[in-house]
């Protein structure tokens, strides 16, 4: 987030600046002095008015597209506008039972996530994104290796915080049912309550020492395994919903850059490697805008992201992307409400 001093400005300039940014959130229209002095009922003149404008220009606040036009926020002033909302009150109560209703039909974690994603895209008018706890930091419940045929297995993997997630690999020597019914439930008696990540580096270090029950069949089905997980960009799921509200909001003056900005939401590992930029503060809402997102392609948009807990600690996040002009107080009052009922759900 970007550190923009609030105390630069005096009382005036920041009534003036926080009233010229949500005006224009909510019109669309650029400000003009004679809008904000009705709006404060007189109080300061037209005159006064612009000129604490033209000083907020100046200052990289405001822009002004025309001469003879009034002014629009720069990312400066958005960031101030953000900065000073301070915390976000809870969705309206209309939303509130719209967001029950809708989970309401949920019976796993991933309904939960799919729904989620909807409903933040539905509520904000915006792109709703939902990323899964990546799979190798989740606390092992249960694994089960099947056949498919002599070269291909599926594995089933479910984590102590309920997260399901089946993976097709390939081996090089065939294995029985029996021989991977034996395999699953010897890594449940042996590492049941480690994650992942640690399974792998133990396995490893058992079979460097010869010490392996079932050597030859671990050795062949963890080798897999291992290929088939460092092959993947990301193990967390990606769910993306409503790109195309993304068209009504973000000024994009040529084909190329709208083609660019819906690639990044085709790449999903390239999509959760900016998100989880987003999310290195400890701040439990973040609001990041325009190039403070640092890839050229969201340029004029704007990401605001919330974590979510299983109870394997490993941590998920949702959130939306919109326009630079976009209904923050609810979209941060939304994405935090949500990313708080999702994780209780989802460890309930």
């Amino acid at each position: 987030m970007a550190d923009i001093r609030i105390s630069e400005l005096d009382d005036r300039s920041q009534e003036i600046l926080k009233l010229a940014v949500g005006l224009y959130i909510r019109s669309g229209e650029a400000v003009g002095s004679r809008t904000i002095s009705k709006t404060i009922d007189s109080r300061l003149s037209p005159a006064t008015i612009r000129n604490i404008m033209s000083d907020l220009e100046d200052a990289g606040y405001l822009s002004q597209p025309h001469t003879s036009a009034g002014r629009v926020p720069s990312e400066k002033g958005y960031r101030f506008y953000v900065d000073c909302l301070g915390n976000s009150p809870r969705p309206t109560p209309s939303a509130e039972a719209y967001i029950s209703t809708a989970l309401a039909e949920a019976n796993t974690p991933e309904q939960v996530m799919s729904i989620a994603c909807i409903l933040l895209s539905d509520i904000c008018k915006s792109v709703g994104i939902v990323v899964s706890a990546p799979m190798d930091g989740s606390v092992l419940q249960h694994i089960e290796f099947i056949r498919i045929d002599e070269a291909k297995l599926l594995v089933i993997l479910v984590s102590q915080g309920g997260a399901l997630q089946q993976r097709v690999i390939r081996v090089k020597a065939p294995y029985t049912q029996d021989e991977l019914t034996r395999a699953g439930n010897y890594l449940i008696e042996q590492f049941s309550g480690s994650t992942l990540l640690e399974i792998r580096r133990e396995l490893v270090r058992l079979m460097q020492q010869e010490r392996l029950q079932y050597d030859r069949l671990m050795r062949g089905l963890i080798e897999s395994w291992s290929q088939a997980l460092d092959a993947d960009e990301s193990t967390e799921a990606v769910y993306v919903h409503g790109t195309g509200n993304i068209l009504s909001g973000v000024e994009v003056s040529d084909i190329s850059r709208m083609q660019d900005l819906f690639r990044v939401f085709e790449e999903k590992g390239r999509l959760v490697k900016i998100l989880n930029e987003c999310l290195a503060s400890d701040e439990p809402v973040q609001v990041l805008i325009g190039s403070e997102l640092g890839d050229p392609c969201l340029a004029g948009c704007t990401v605001i992201t919330s974590p979510y807990l299983r109870q394997d600690s490993a941590s998920g996040f949702m959130g939306v992307i919109g326009p630079v002009r976009m209904e923050y107080r609810k979209g941060i009052s939304v994405v935090r409400y949500l990313a708080d009922v999702c994780g209780r759900i989802i460890n309930a």
